[in-house]
């Protein structure tokens, strides 16, 4: 089976490389050829981190415009490329309206959508998105949250959640378990994320320095391509920031105490899929979390992680951590359990195998196409 992927952006994008391009040599190992064609680079990535003002704005538009004609000729060749399947990341492009973007749409050919965002939530992607899922052969989501709003559009829906590659955490579970045997008197809390989402982290600097002004010693480690700004409210936190690679993210998680993943509750953070969650229990790190959407369901508040909620939900989170290392261990290695059991890359590629399949086939073999609730 040869699938080609029209997907948002190279594996350097989070969305591409968990949920699509890390799947590649297991599907492979099934007869399936999955054969990526991406719409932005890494110099989309260094544009979005630019300031916010004029030049950011030429030259988002200048790289758009460039890649608006690459993903044309994607398109174009689509046929004599014979795949058996078309998969579409999130849209052919972002910024089309929906009358081109359906005109674009790969006819005659079997497709299948692919988003991990409330990306209907955008100005202007509400009705692209519940064509596009009309569209479909099969729409595959990140979690329940997101299928909910599919099902309404779509003839068929499959829920895969994100899951983590856990042979590339073994070593980071080492240095996770050698930590806690240095007794270091610095609490090491980690984030990782894009640098968009900083405002998500600087709720969490009160806490923090609350935590710091008690007499813990903390040691905020930001992995990303930069740092948040600097500001009294972080009080005496130490802000280390540690470059981001794809080669290095699961050792700089394991080095760390645990991992924080803060969230505003609103419908778009609803639509996330924990995996910044996913990745610090693959390294056995314990983590904290908001409550919000998919991370109310992989945490299990005090048995494989902590949910909290508000600076004093935070704070009260932290310092049970920051004051036991025996529940940091039992939370860290009780959380490595959850993702072997339902997080894991086999899981992943197995359901994808199931999908894949599924849009080859009638829809009259798998259920009523008005029925918009089937799996």
């Amino acid at each position: 089976m040869k699938v080609i992927a029209l997907t948002r952006t190279t594996p350097i994008g989070p969305s591409t490389r968990y949920r699509i391009d890390q799947y590649r040599p297991r599907l492979a190992a099934h007869g399936i050829d999955v054969q990526l064609r991406p719409l932005f680079g890494p110099t989309w990535f260094r544009i979005l981190e630019q300031p916010a003002g004029l030049r950011r704005t030429l030259a988002k538009g200048a790289y758009s415009l460039a890649r608006l004609a690459v993903r044309l000729i994607q398109i174009l060749t689509l046929r004599a490329a014979r795949p058996d399947l078309v998969l579409i990341e999130q849209q052919l492009f972002p910024y089309l309206p929906v009358s081109i973007e359906t005109l674009l749409w790969p006819r005659r050919l079997k497709t299948a959508l692919e988003f991990d965002d409330a990306i209907y939530l955008t100005a202007g992607h509400r009705t692209k998105l519940e064509q596009l899922c009309a569209r479909a052969d099969v729409v595959i989501v990140g979690n329940e949250f997101l299928a909910n709003f599919a099902r309404q559009h779509a003839h068929r829906v499959r829920v895969i959640p994100t899951t983590v590659d856990l042979t590339r955490y073994k070593q980071a579970q080492v240095i996770q378990r050698a930590r806690r045997d240095e007794n270091d008197s610095t609490l090491r809390v980690a984030w990782i994320g894009l640098r968009y989402n900083f405002p998500f982290l600087e709720n969490l600097a009160r806490p923090l320095a609350q935590l710091a002004a008690e007499g813990t010693k903390v040691e905020l480690r930001v992995i990303s391509s930069g740092s948040p700004k600097a500001s009294s409210d972080w009080g005496d936190v130490r802000i280390v920031h540690r470059p981001w690679s794809e080669e290095t993210e699961a050792a700089e998680l394991g080095a760390c105490d645990l991992s924080v993943m803060p969230l505003p509750d609103t419908e778009w953070a609803r639509g996330k899929c924990g995996l910044k969650v996913l990745q610090s229990m693959a390294a056995a790190v314990p983590v904290i979390c908001s409550p919000v959407g998919v991370n109310a369901e992989i945490v299990k508040n005090g048995i494989n992680g902590l949910l909290a909620d508000g600076d004093q939900g935070w704070h009260e989170a932290l310092t049970k951590l920051a004051q036991n290392l025996e529940y940091r261990k039992q939370l860290g290695e009780s959380g490595l359990r959850t993702v072997e059991t339902s997080y894991n890359l086999i899981n992943g590629a197995e359901q994808l195998l199931e999908a894949y399949g599924l849009a080859s086939l009638p829809v009259e073999e798998v259920g009523n196409p008005t029925n918009k609730k089937q799996r």
